[in-house]
């Protein structure tokens, strides 16, 4: 059922089509985003590492990019495997652009990521 959530989530939020909620709040040329500091398990760690990989590893870079967030979404739901990721995923779902893009790459750090490829795809 988790796997549906994270699908819905993922695909909604590439889609354009979902009720968007207030935007983050802006603080002088900074915006501010809280989102859920989860403990640094080795299942999440792996989950945020699948998710900045999830382009590569689910093979949509070989697709047409229409096509690619969706198979990104189908990948997402089996291999997002923690509690933690699901709810990293739900909460950075209504966020868009920069913001959606610094929360992920700011979490990547914190699980110990140089790089995540995902959150240069959500710049764009």
């Amino acid at each position: 059922m988790k796997w549906i959530a994270c699908l819905l989530a993922v695909t909604a939020c590439q889609s354009g089509n979902a009720e968007q909620p207030p935007a983050p709040r802006a603080t002088g040329s900074s915006t501010v985003i809280s989102l859920p500091k989860p403990q640094l398990t080795d299942a999440y760690r792996a989950d945020i590492t699948a998710l900045c990989d999830a382009i590569r590893l689910s093979g949509a870079e070989d697709h047409p990019a229409d096509e690619r967030w969706q198979v990104v979404a189908m990948w997402l739901g089996p291999h997002i495997t923690s509690d933690a990721g699901h709810e990293f995923l739900v909460a950075v779902q209504p966020l868009q652009g920069e913001a959606k893009a610094m929360a992920l790459e700011s979490e990547a750090k914190r699980v110990g990521l140089a790089k995540c490829d995902l959150a240069n795809e959500w710049r764009k």
